[in-house]
């Protein structure tokens, strides 16, 4: 009797697997999730770099040892939508997607939804299985914690996606009416779109501190945004063009150059 576990042939049991090699696991899935959500279907190569550059070091941070980590992740989440807004607002006058129709607008949001929520829904799963294996204090009570995180990820996300399809399809209606506008001016325009409540683009919106109720509405929102229940991504790109199409945009381009 040598205390080996063996089976009923009488072969030994194969040898558990070092907790290092799960969490070694869980670390990879969830860096590959990680990286299906900073790559959601419909926005270009060039948009997805960006994402990327700004939360590539998202999944050292949720795994790395040390106090303050969490605290390192929030500030990392709210600091990344101004810098994106700086490269969407140019992307967007100079290579808007191919939307001339509200349903054009709604498919595109559609397409996105799915690949975020399906992403986030990996996410989760990893994060359960490095909860089980991690010998880091907190185990499962830090992966809820990073599990809010990443809904704030997700969050911003969505968020920049809707913000492309609406600066995209209202540079495209500018054009048709002959219009030019600057990367500043877009940039305010597609906020004010996006907050504005109503069937036209309120022109109070245009001020500039709308920009900092956007980004707090997205990573206000966290995790709820980015499960396919709570999502408002494709409504939100939807109502915006429809505000788009219900407004007078000649007038607020003059309304933003007389301020």
């Amino acid at each position: 009797m040598t205390g080996v576990p063996s089976d009923p042939a009488g072969d030994p049991a194969p040898a558990p697997r070092p907790p290092r090699v799960h969490l070694a696991r869980a670390r990879a899935r969830f860096a590959g999730a990680l990286r299906s959500l900073l790559r959601p279907e419909g926005l270009p190569d060039e948009a997805v770099a960006e994402l990327e550059s700004a939360f590539g070091n998202l999944g050292r941070e949720a795994f790395s040892g040390g106090p303050g980590r969490l605290r390192r992740l929030r500030v990392e989440v709210r600091a990344a939508p101004p810098r994106l807004l700086d490269w969407m607002s140019g992307q967007v006058l100079d290579h808007p997607a191919a939307l001339y129709d509200r349903q054009g607008v709604e498919m595109l949001a559609a397409r996105q939804t799915r690949s975020i929520s399906t992403a986030v829904g990996m996410l989760q799963l990893a994060l359960v299985g490095a909860a089980a294996a991690s010998t880091l204090e907190g185990g499962p009570v830090l992966a809820l914690a990073i599990d809010g995180a990443v809904g704030q990820v997700a969050a911003v996300v969505h968020g920049c996606c809707a913000w492309y399809n609406t600066g995209s399809y209202l540079v495209r209606r500018l054009h048709e009416l002959g219009i030019s506008v600057d990367r500043t001016e877009i940039r305010r325009l597609t906020n004010a779109a996006l907050v504005s409540r109503g069937r036209s683009i309120e022109a109070r919106a245009l001020d500039r501190a709308t920009e900092l109720r956007l980004i707090r509405s997205w990573v206000g929102r966290g995790l709820l945004d980015a499960l396919p229940f709570g999502s408002s991504l494709g409504h939100t790109s939807l109502k915006a063009a429809i505000r788009v199409d219900g407004s007078d945009l000649g007038a607020l381009v003059r309304i933003l150059r007389a301020a």
